[in-house]
């Protein structure tokens, strides 16, 4: 385990995690900076207010990518089972070429090759 330590607002934070170094600390970096902006919104939110905001955003933008990747699961699922179902209707359409050009041979129709 990791203990890495990250600035917010001046303030330290010492973090216990698996994760890499430059990750969290791009993640202490960008939390830093929503706090920071909604402090200097002109709100005069106080510092566990930016905090506040800053999670809500981010829990925000988290669910916002999750529902979109749902959908984007769900849209793919039926985009395989259009093709499945195209590539049965496909073999069903081969297999009946081939019994009608056996029973047009069966007629004595010679088929012309193919250029």
């Amino acid at each position: 385990m990791n203990k890495i330590k990250i600035e917010i607002c001046g303030a330290p934070y010492v973090i216990s995690t698996t994760e890499d170094e430059t990750y969290v600390k791009t993640l202490g970096v960008e939390i830093d900076k929503q706090v920071k902006q909604h402090m200097l919104d002109g709100s005069k939110v106080s510092l566990n207010g930016a905090l506040v905001l800053a999670a809500l955003n981010s829990v925000d933008a988290y669910r916002k990518s999750e529902q979109a990747s749902d959908h984007m699961r769900a849209q793919l699922a039926d985009y395989l089972e259009d093709a499945t179902r195209a590539r049965v209707e496909l073999d069903d359409a081969r297999r009946e070429i081939t019994r009608l050009n056996k029973l047009l041979e069966a007629y004595g129709y010679k088929q012309e090759p193919k250029r």
